[in-house]
């Protein structure tokens, strides 16, 4: 009876195997003025492989997930995982600004962290509550202001 334990212990340990060693990127999105996240958002994960670089067999390079409750999206990398990734966030309300797009080594993501860029090219740093941490791509969207939405319908084209 023992051997038989053994037996099953060991096929389920080479199951969840893989799963152990999957390179997981989460992409977070928040409301830069007070944190909250931002849920039910697009969020895509495009895997870009070096010419002459190792690629899996079969997989898919655009992923493509939605926000959950806590304004995140968990994307679970192939095996071998790509050089760069590019992650680019689709806001559904036209009432956000946000620098929702970023290129990235995926080693730097897996072990720093990436904080997307501004919107509008604005150079303030990251505060403690905006800081990305190791695995996690963070995209901070800002709100208009009240003038900004009075004008938006003139300029949003």
């Amino acid at each position: 009876m023992s051997i038989l334990f053994r037996g099953v212990g060991c096929v389920l340990l080479m199951l969840v195997e893989p799963l152990c060693f999957a390179q997981v990127v989460t992409v977070r999105l928040i409301n830069a003025a007070d944190a909250r996240p931002l849920q039910k958002q697009e969020v895509s994960l495009s895997l870009l492989y070096e010419k002459g670089e190792k690629t899996p067999t079969k997989y898919e390079s655009n992923l493509s997930l939605e926000t959950d409750a806590n304004g995140e999206a968990h994307f679970t990398l192939p095996e071998p995982s790509p050089s760069h990734i590019s992650a680019q966030v689709r806001l559904t309300s036209g009432h956000w600004r946000c620098g929702c797009g970023v290129l990235a080594a995926t080693g730097d993501v897996i072990q720093k962290g990436i904080f997307g860029p501004l919107p509008g090219g604005e150079s303030k740093k990251p505060t403690a509550s905006l800081k990305a941490v190791p695995g996690e791509i963070l995209f901070a969207a800002h709100p208009l202001s009240f003038f900004e939405r009075l004008l938006y319908p003139f300029v949003k084209g």
